[in-house]
């Protein structure tokens, strides 16, 4: 089946109609039937603890066994080949992202018939964490900056970067990042968004020549989240073996993560919490400001600034405290540095519940639009891929039957990201603890942190929002 095929096959059931979005936004939302998904999202999580706390230890452990399948891939691959593919898709990856910066600056001023900000916002940002957890780290070969560095740059390097603060500047580009997508005027505005990248591309650069090509793996924000990421994936090649486990599998070979880790974490999981909490009526009510005389984000501009920060050092503080205090009252001494970075990786599949949950209704409407900018770049008229008259529809959104299934995957994501937080909790401790006492102490307070962020992330789905 080809692509054209496949997409017909996708949208084609449903009956076309024109639509608008915002390419960077949650531009549609369905709210969820508050009275049925929060009370049932809850209860599933609360009975997950409850089974984590009375079964025995090897329950929970053996979840996250990776088992190996007998094909040891050197065989038909060398290391070499292997490291030379990843170099020339590295470097076709950087061609093409100059291409769409080029397209960003030549292409069309609406964002939904620019590729670059149809790419960018609709299928690198969107689709990817998707891609790395299932898949494992593929942004290992799609990097843009790789190739170039082991081509041009070689080993040297300028200075050493320290591993154990590296994230800091991940967390600074994350937080930047952060900032653009939810506070700037346009962000999806090509011109502007086209500087950005540009911009980013080349910092990237100058910093990979002054720290070495491992800058990008313990500086550059982007490749620092993906490589967490893949580390929840079910497949996992090591040593030339493929490995196949439960998510979050590959953590058992891993005993601690640098101290930054939870507040890199922190401030992505804040991320994509405050794109929903933002337009909330709760949100207007705590900055002052009257729904019925907003003006657009122009006018928000230092409150958003300012919560988005602020919720991210709030959410930084209280899972430390969580953490700590779970640690505080068992029998056994660990030292707080070493297990903090490690036990903060339970909120990476909340972070990814997040992050298809909100994006989800925006995502089935701008693939569409991406597929049509596919055919037709430079918004003149082309069909590159024989499209002919393709309208992109909404639909599904029209009929309670689509809508039901969109609201369950939605509390569903929410919902399991928080079951499988809880058993990599649980898991993890098994790691540095000893004794099953000890283990059930210190997971009680991030129990009650799950609850409590599961109501939140179903809540921000379920209420109505300004706009």
């Amino acid at each position: 089946m080809n692509l054209k095929s496949l997409m017909f096959f996708l949208i084609g059931t449903f009956v076309p109609a024109s639509a608008f979005a915002h390419v960077s936004e949650r531009a549609l939302i369905l709210l969820l039937p508050t009275e049925f998904y929060i009370p049932a999202g809850i209860a599933v999580l609360i009975l997950t603890i409850l089974i984590a706390y009375l079964t025995p230890v090897s329950f929970i452990t053996s979840l996250f066994l990776s088992y190996k399948f007998k094909v040891n891939i050197h065989n038909y691959i060398s290391v070499k080949a292997i490291e030379d593919l990843k170099i020339l898709i590295s470097c076709i990856s950087l061609i093409f992202l100059i291409t769409l910066i080029i397209f960003g600056y030549i292409g069309s001023r609406d964002p939904l018939a620019n590729p670059l900000s149809l790419f960018i916002w609709s299928v690198w940002f969107m689709v990817m964490p998707v891609i790395q957890i299932i898949f494992g780290n593929v942004w290992a070969f799609l990097n843009p900056w790789y190739g170039f560095g082991r081509l041009f740059f070689k080993n040297k390097i300028l200075f050493k970067l320290d591993q154990n603060y590296s994230l800091v500047f991940s967390s600074v580009g994350f937080l930047l990042f952060s900032l653009f997508m939810l506070v700037d005027i346009a962000p999806d505005d090509p011109d502007r968004l086209a500087n950005i990248v540009t911009i980013y591309l080349l910092v990237n650069f100058i910093f990979m020549k002054i720290f070495g090509v491992d800058w990008l793996k313990n500086g550059e924000c982007f490749t620092s989240f993906y490589r967490l990421l893949s580390k929840l994936s079910w497949i996992c090649i090591k040593e030339g073996k493929i490995y196949v486990g439960f998510f979050g599998s590959q953590l058992k070979d891993i005993n601690t993560f640098p101290p930054m880790s939870v507040l890199f974490l922190s401030i992505i999981l804040a991320t994509l919490s405050f794109d929903g909490l933002n337009e909330t009526f709760l949100w207007f009510k705590i900055i002052n400001v009257n729904p019925l005389e907003f003006y657009g984000r122009s006018s928000v501009v230092l409150e958003n600034s300012s919560g988005l920060i602020f919720f991210a050092i709030l959410l930084f503080l209280i899972f430390s405290i969580t953490i700590f205090l779970g640690h505080k009252f068992i029998n056994e001494k660990v030292a707080f540095k070493n297990i903090i970075g490690i036990n903060s990786i339970a909120l990476l599949p909340i972070a990814l519940a997040y992050h298809i949950a909100h994006y989800l209704t925006s995502f089935l409407v701008n693939i569409q639009y991406s597929y049509k900018v596919a055919s037709d770049p430079l918004n003149n008229g082309m069909d590159l891929l024989n499209l002919g008259d393709f309208n992109v529809t909404t639909s599904f959104f029209n009929t309670i039957e689509t809508v039901k299934l969109i609201w369950f995957i939605q509390a569903a994501a929410i919902v399991i990201g928080h079951v499988i937080a809880v058993l990599l909790a649980h898991s993890i401790c098994e790691g540095y603890l000893k004794t099953k006492s000890s283990i059930l102490i210190s997971q009680f307070p991030i129990s009650i942190f799950m609850i409590g962020y599961t109501f939140l992330g179903l809540w921000i789905l379920s209420t109505p929002t300004v706009g």
